[in-house]
């Protein structure tokens, strides 16, 4: 079957991160407030436990925990826009495929000097990667995943 008649746009898929980004955002905030960090902790360059803990904690359920076991394959700002992620094969995706996708959001987490710098270089040009013919990210490449309308 040829799926790329129905890949999602680019557009779609630019507005469900953004979406999905702003709601992590507002959970991250909730969190930290519920639990007593403070502004002058996120200002601080030192490595800071709780605010590790609550970004893994926002990535996993937003990224991971939300599409394999809610809306199969959706974040929140893939089911408003009506897109969804599957796998290569057009099978739904599990646990494993959506830790993969999420990789550079878990390792964007890091604190080393040198290993943020090439996170981020590397998640700054994962993106820019959907304007190939295939559409495909850097992340949809290693979890082998396409994005699609539903």
């Amino acid at each position: 079957m040829d799926t790329n008649l129905y890949l999602a746009s680019r557009s779609s898929r630019l507005l469900a991160v953004l979406i999905d980004a702003f709601v992590t955002f507002l959970f991250f905030i909730l969190m930290a407030f519920l639990t007593g960090i403070s502004t002058s902790e996120f200002l601080n360059d030192t490595f800071n436990v709780k605010f590790f803990l609550i970004s893994m904690l926002s990535i996993l359920i937003f990224n991971v925990i939300i599409p394999i076991f809610v809306w199969k394959g959706q974040t929140l700002g893939k089911r408003w826009i009506k897109i969804a992620v599957v796998k290569d094969s057009d099978e739904e995706v599990d646990l494993v495929t959506m830790l993969l996708r999420a990789v550079f959001l878990f390792f964007g987490q890091i604190t080393l000097p040198v290993i943020s710098i090439i996170i981020n270089i590397i998640a700054f040009i994962d993106p820019l990667l959907i304007f190939r013919e295939n559409k495909k990210t850097i992340h949809d490449m290693i979890a082998k995943t396409k994005v699609i309308d539903v």
